[in-house]
């Protein structure tokens, strides 16, 4: 699996920023905005791993998807602004529009260890 996710580009002279990885397996939901700022469409995917600013997602390659998205992680009612950065085949990597906060992490961290899943 690539690690290629949220990849900025970075100007000349500039330091790239990395953020730790949590490896998660978890299902969530694309949101696709339409018209009046509705929910248009939502797509099925699986998170498979996330960092404060962005994270990979397994998902359909065939599904054609615009470049700004909401993402909705199962067990948790925000929805999180993404673009997407990278995507080949079934791995879609996204940049999360802003950083998320510490604490949203910790409670999917130890939503998926009370699961079994770490």
């Amino acid at each position: 699996m690539s690690m290629k996710m949220h990849v900025a580009e970075v100007k000349p002279g500039q330091l790239a920023t990395t953020h730790q990885h949590y490896f998660i397996e978890r299902p969530c939901r694309i949101l696709v905005i339409g018209q009046h700022l509705k929910a248009k469409t939502k797509y099925r995917c699986l998170l498979r791993h996330i960092s404060i600013a962005g994270a990979m997602l397994d998902f359909n390659a065939t599904i054609p998807l615009p470049k700004h998205f909401f993402l909705e992680i199962e067990g948790f009612k925000e929805e999180i602004g993404c673009s997407e950065v990278y995507r080949e085949s079934a791995e879609l990597g996204v940049r999360f529009n802003m950083l998320l906060s510490a604490d949203f992490l910790r409670r999917l961290i130890r939503m998926q260890f009370s699961s079994g899943g770490l």
